[in-house]
């Protein structure tokens, strides 16, 4: 790993070194070199387990640099443009299996567009920008917001069922990584869990093709194959896989089920 971060921020050097000249379309330099490194072995995702069923220890995985605590609220679109989506997500006690009541459950995740609330929008499709971003803001993990903006995060309480359900879009993409969303657990006064959801990668392709304004990027060129965070990381990032049930007129429903060990 340390040798593919050293070539990366060996490539972003050369790129800057080059001038403007080398930074044309979209970055397409620095994403061929992105698109193109990745590990051949399996990457450890597997799909969201419905409602019914056994309940499952599900491990932990990277809270990314972008979280804000975030209001309670279901709806957490403001403004942003794309198809919505309902999120519903259980909770159980791997101890028991008994639904985790009164979870604060935490979301938030890119627009339609790649853009994150509270940082520069203008990096969403600025690969070498946003490497140099992350490189002078970053400290232990994190990066402080730059602007007031919260779309796109929420959070919610479980109910007797151990289940909260959240009113989204379908996140887009943007450089450097595939569509997901972030999601943090805190109980008994204690950040619990942290666990980002990834998508079945003909859902995206057909959801980007079919409605606006994905359609304006087209295709994520990113992949759980290829995306520079799962590549980074340890053994391979985990992550559960949604499969959302479709709908051309009404929101798309995206279910998962998480066995979470509380004490």
């Amino acid at each position: 790993m340390k040798g593919r971060r050293k070539f990366l921020l060996g490539s972003l050097g050369l790129l800057a070194a080059g001038g403007t000249g080398l930074w044309f379309g979209k970055n397409l330099i620095l994403r061929k070199v992105l698109t193109s490194w990745h590990d051949n072995t399996a990457i450890s995702q597997t799909p969201a387990p419905a409602f019914d069923g056994d309940c499952v220890l599900t491990t932990e995985s990277t809270e990314g640099p972008f979280f804000v605590r975030s209001e309670i609220r279901k709806d957490i679109r403001e403004d942003r443009a794309g198809k919505e989506m309902t999120l519903r997500l259980k909770f159980a006690n791997v101890a028991d299996c008994r639904p985790v009541e009164g979870a604060t459950v935490e979301i938030w995740h890119c627009d339609a567009e790649g853009r994150y609330s509270g940082y520069p929008e203008e990096l969403a499709r600025d690969a070498f920008g946003s490497g140099v971003f992350l490189f002078q803001n970053i400290k232990d993990g994190h990066i402080t917001p730059k602007n007031e903006k919260r779309y796109l995060r929420g959070a919610q309480m479980t109910d007797a069922e151990g289940v909260c359900e959240f009113t989204t879009i379908v996140p887009g993409w943007y450089e450097g990584r595939c569509p997901h969303i972030h999601m943090k657990v805190f109980a008994g006064g204690k950040d619990l869990f942290t666990r980002p959801l990834f998508f079945d990668e003909t859902f995206t392709t057909r959801t980007f093709s079919t409605f606006e304004p994905y359609k304006a990027h087209g295709d994520s060129p990113y992949t759980r194959k290829n995306d520079v965070v799962i590549a980074e990381s340890p053994n391979g990032l985990t992550g559960l896989v949604l499969d959302p049930v479709w709908s051309d007129t009404g929101p798309i429903v995206a279910s998962a089920k998480f066995g979470l060990q509380l004490t």
